[in-house]
């Protein structure tokens, strides 16, 4: 697709295979476990070759000792020797690309590729991230910025910077999607206590951004996105763009000048969508007011309606049934309560109106005249490949060869092959010449026509256009 990113040029293809499977769930608890005794930051240095097959597959069985059951799939059973379900397991993983096996002297040695121990890592931070602290990222921008512009740092700071921008605006984007997704959750509450706890636990803890309380006074550091704009115009059109354009070809773009200068304007792009953040954050107290409106209705409800409705009204029901006449008598004046003459009338559907077909009014003398001139004046104005052939023809000479102060113009249909040998020559000259799909290709038969000189113009009286020739083209033998 056009304009994506390039997944599965960086990591295997089948690498979500195990994670997509009816036992998902293991499979990722598996790979988390993996990763932080063997191959994370917090695993002794790993050896250069890798780790044994034997001690991987060792550590598979300890949490298969641990965690069943299974789900049976890929014909293999859950009730399988542990040795085997754990080489099953790995040669699944080594197959999706997560682990590589490689043979070292009579030894198997696994080892995780770097690109995949990285997107684990990634998908790790992934699930365990919390709520976000604007005013951490605000400062850590404006503070790279400053260091680019006071020469103390080159374009791997304003890269970073850029980075984190569309960080911070994916993030407020995707807060008011977690606020509307919550409350669905939410109103599945048992009691008016559990949604209490739920809403103040998981709702303002855990999904609010973490400063949002801050996020409108004067001091916040997101007041400060104007200076990080002025800094982003400043590295724009300053002194230092030089020294970072050459950071960029010479880190990201192997020298080529035109994809550094690309990917510097992409990086400054995405610092100047921070001027869209109160977009964003409107948005978001918008959707904090409608959810808040929600759950103080939804707890009025809970307080207000009883308990046990259906447990008073069996009550109220036998009651009735148990007392004397006298007792359920209503306190009202006797007579009739309700009549037919108090109920309102019936509504009744007007009917419907009377439909007839359309009449058909022939056109007068007139209006058949005018569409007729108008056929005119399209076929005057519309030019076929015969009329191009004929108009061609009277003018190109033997030599195969006429120049357009040469060609004359004697009516509507002259002038309107002219122009169309005058757009053919615009065309032809762009770069790539005339394309093959263009509709215009289709007139050009037996000659091609050329642009003399873009900047001098020829003017017969009608147009004042750059001077063109045509060109007879000879079959060859």
């Amino acid at each position: 697709m056009h304009g994506s990113a390039p997944l599965f040029e960086v990591v295997p293809a089948g690498i979500f295979g195990p994670l997509a499977s009816a036992n998902r769930q293991h499979h990722w608890v598996l790979l988390c476990r993996l990763y932080e005794e063997f191959f994370g930051p917090d695993a002794p240095l790993a050896p250069p070759v890798g780790f044994q097959r034997r001690e991987i597959t060792a550590a598979i069985e300890r949490y298969l000792l641990s965690n069943d059951p299974w789900e049976d799939e890929d014909a293999q059973a859950p009730d399988a020797p542990l040795n085997v379900r754990a080489n099953a397991i790995h040669e699944r993983f080594r197959a999706a690309g997560w682990l590589r096996q490689e043979r070292v002297g009579a030894r198997e040695m696994v080892s995780m590729p770097p690109l995949v121990a990285q997107f684990l890592a990634t998908l790790v931070e992934f699930a365990e991230h919390g709520p976000t602290f604007v005013s951490v990222k605000v400062r850590s921008i404006e503070w790279q910025l400053r260091q680019v512009v006071e020469g103390r740092a080159g374009g791997d700071a304003l890269d970073e910077a850029a980075d984190q921008a569309r960080r911070l605006l994916v993030s407020l984007s995707s807060m008011s999607l977690k606020v509307r997704d919550l409350m669905p959750e939410l109103s599945r509450a048992e009691s008016t206590a559990q949604f209490a706890r739920l809403w103040f636990e998981r709702y303002v803890s855990s999904f609010f951004v973490g400063d949002y309380a801050e996020l409108h006074k004067a001091d916040h550091p997101l007041a400060r996105r104007g200076a990080i704009l002025g800094m982003a115009r400043e590295i724009e059109t300053g002194d230092r763009r030089a020294a970072v354009l050459g950071w960029y070809a010479e880190h990201l773009t192997s020298g080529d000048a035109g994809r550094a200068e690309a990917r510097l304007a992409r990086s400054l792009r995405r610092l100047h969508e921070l001027e869209r953040i109160d977009e964003y954050l409107g948005r978001l107290d918008e959707d904090i007011r409608q959810a808040n409106r929600r759950a103080l209705a939804f707890l009025d409800y809970r307080l207000r309606a009883p308990a046990k409705l259906d447990v008073l009204l069996a009550r109220a029901i036998r009651g009735a049934l148990a007392a004397p006449d006298d007792a359920l008598r209503l306190p009202v004046a006797p007579g009739a309560l309700m009549d037919e003459e108090q109920l309102r009338p019936p509504r009744r559907k007007p009917a419907a109106i009377a439909r007839s077909a359309n009449a058909v009014a022939r056109p007068t003398p007139e209006q058949q005249a005018r569409l007729a001139l108008l056929r005119r004046i399209k076929r005057a104005r519309l030019v076929t490949a015969e009329d191009m052939a004929r108009y061609v023809g009277r003018h190109l000479p033997a030599d195969g060869r006429v120049d357009s102060a040469e060609l004359a113009i004697d009516s509507i249909a002259d002038l309107r092959a002219y122009q169309t040998l005058l757009t053919l020559a615009l065309r032809s000259h762009r770069i790539g010449g005339l394309r093959r799909d263009d509709p215009l290709t289709r007139l050009a038969k037996g000659f091609r026509v050329e642009l003399v000189d873009a900047g001098e113009r020829n003017d017969n009286g009608y147009l004042r256009a750059p001077r063109f020739a045509i060109h007879r083209i000879r079959k060859t033998a």
